[in-house]
């Protein structure tokens, strides 16, 4: 008897989870649709003849490989899933076209995806919209056909909300989504279980209210999930995916309340997850940590999914991940957070690809509401952007632990020496190449004001000579030699070489390179 393989996908799930005002409605989404994920498929599937324990291959984060017996009940059963989400939240899910399973599951699999991006790009039929000749719209989102005219809370006014909103609203009550989290978190720790943060919790842990949203996207998972030879493998690499990024995840959450959980206020959890499914994070964490943080994860997802392929018998190479971290004022709207995470996680994603494959960290500090970023054609650049996960590459740029140990390092400078070698960098000559009397003139005023910081604090002068100068060997006191002291970079995706430096973006990040490994305390100057 053939078999049929049927692939289905949400539609633009960001849109869905986003289309909220509040934070935990965003947590309410993400759980609605993991709810979705796990209960709907496994509910229906036998009304089309179909084992839920044997026939779903994966079913998470919105995307579906289901076996059947019969082509005709496979597409029974996608209209009848595309039917209950629209219900369920008022969006859209793709079905393809069934493919019949052959001897090989892989070409079954590679063509149902073949299908799946032909039905995205051309879809058949029509959807009815809702019409009335009066109508509210949704409060919170915006968008929706209001259904009901009611309060959250007892010292909020009323408001109209729409089908999905109230959905995301009961589904918020219901932790089951994080509580996957909260067992990794507390695994075998002796932990107590804590409340989940709201915004104004993570914004204590910086004294000026910022916050660090964290966006992570795994690399290449097309191609991993391309290599399942047989449905078991594939099952297994959806499943322990999300498990994977829970526990990456984890990892630095854990360190932060080993030695910097703030003691004046009720005990909450220090991160909290907004989307997590498959191979797809976005985080609300503590800004202090931001940097810190995002390397702990990408160490620790190379190390599960290294684990993962290897009790798979799956031979990708290495396993990689793009990161991005946008910090902003708490007050700051997380969908503006988002779209920005998005435009520098394109530029990791670039670096990551280039061979040999690492994972790649980007992040930008937003002050003022305004994201500006930096000229992307100029020969030399205040900044490396962005870094590497682990190791220094030759051409490539350095690793996010050269931002953090100098963080350290520089720990004790006096911040008005800071403030004035900020200034300076900033005020970098554009468009203008060594052989420039800009530059020179720029290079001099420097170099003069490191002399003059090492003539009355000898200590902080050295220190801060030792963060200017990156390449190795170059540490005579003449500099004539401009660009021995910026990194050299050529990367695959640049149209020409270029010259940048750490520094700047360590200043940027100042208060948001402190290691998980020490208390916040010991960063005091002494």
């Amino acid at each position: 008897m053939g078999r049929y393989l049927l692939a289905a996908e949400v539609d633009k799930i960001q849109d869905f989870i986003f289309r909220s005002s509040r934070l935990r409605e965003v947590v309410g989404g993400s759980q609605l649709l993991s709810r979705f994920c796990k209960e709907v498929p496994r509910y229906l599937l036998p009304h089309y003849g179909g084992n839920p324990d044997a026939d779903i291959i994966t079913s998470d984060g919105g995307s579906f490989r289901i076996l059947f017996n019969d082509a005709g009940q496979a597409q029974d059963f996608g209209n009848r899933l595309a039917e209950v989400y629209r219900f369920a939240t008022g969006g859209t899910l793709t079905v393809a076209k069934p493919v019949e399973v052959g001897s090989a599951f892989s070409q079954a699999s590679t063509k149902a995806d073949e299908e799946l991006r032909r039905a995205k790009r051309w879809r058949e039929g029509w959807q009815a919209q809702e019409q009335l000749p009066f109508m509210a719209i949704c409060a919170s989102c915006g968008m929706g056909l209001a259904v009901e005219y009611r309060k959250y809370y007892d010292n909020e006014n009323y408001q109209y909300v729409c089908a999905a909103c109230l959905h995301k609203s009961a589904e918020k009550k219901d932790d089951s989504f994080l509580a996957e989290f909260q067992d990794e978190i507390l695994g075998d720790t002796g932990l107590a279980r804590f409340d989940w943060p709201s915004l104004e919790d993570v914004a204590r842990y910086d004294r000026r209210r910022y916050v660090a949203y964290l966006l992570a996207d795994g690399n290449s998972m097309g191609e991993i999930f391309n290599q399942c030879l047989r449905p078991e493998q594939m099952t297994g690499l959806s499943k322990r995916l999300g498990q994977a990024m829970r526990r990456a995840l984890a990892k630095p959450t854990q360190k932060i309340m080993a030695k910097n959980q703030l003691a004046d206020c009720h005990p909450f959890y220090p991160v909290l997850p907004l989307i997590l499914g498959g191979d797809d994070l976005f985080a609300l964490i503590p800004a202090p940590w931001a940097l810190d943080f995002a390397l702990n994860f990408c160490q620790e997802y190379e190390f599960e999914m290294k684990a993962l392929a290897k009790e798979l018998e799956l031979n990708h190479g290495e396993p990689t991940i793009s990161v991005a971290v946008i910090i902003c004022k708490y007050n700051h709207n997380y969908k503006l957070a988002y779209a920005a995470g998005e435009a520098r996680m394109k530029e990791a994603k670039k670096l990551s690809k280039q061979k040999p494959f690492r994972s790649a960290i980007n992040f930008e500090v937003i002050q003022g509401g305004r994201l500006v970023s930096t000229p992307v054609n100029n020969l030399i650049r205040t900044t490396l952007r962005p870094y590497l996960a682990t190791g220094e590459e030759k051409d490539r740029g350095l690793s996010v632990q050269w931002l953090i140990d100098h963080r350290w390092d520089l720990r004790n400078v006096n911040k008005k020496r800071l403030s004035e070698i900020k200034g300076i960098l900033d005020k970098l000559p554009r468009e203008v190449s060594w052989n420039d009397e800009a530059i020179k003139l720029w290079n001099d005023k420097l170099w003069h004001l490191v002399e003059r910081i090492e003539r009355r604090e000898p200590e902080q002068g050295q220190v801060l000579r030792q963060a200017l100068i990156l390449q190795e060997g170059k540490k005579e006191t003449k500099f004539d030699n401009l660009t021995g002291y910026w990194y050299e970079v050529q990367r695959s995706f640049d149209e020409e070489r270029w010259y940048g430096h750490s520094l700047p973006d360590l200043l940027k990040a100042w208060d948001y390179s402190l290691s998980l490994d020490r208390a916040s305390k010991e960063y005091e100057e002494v």
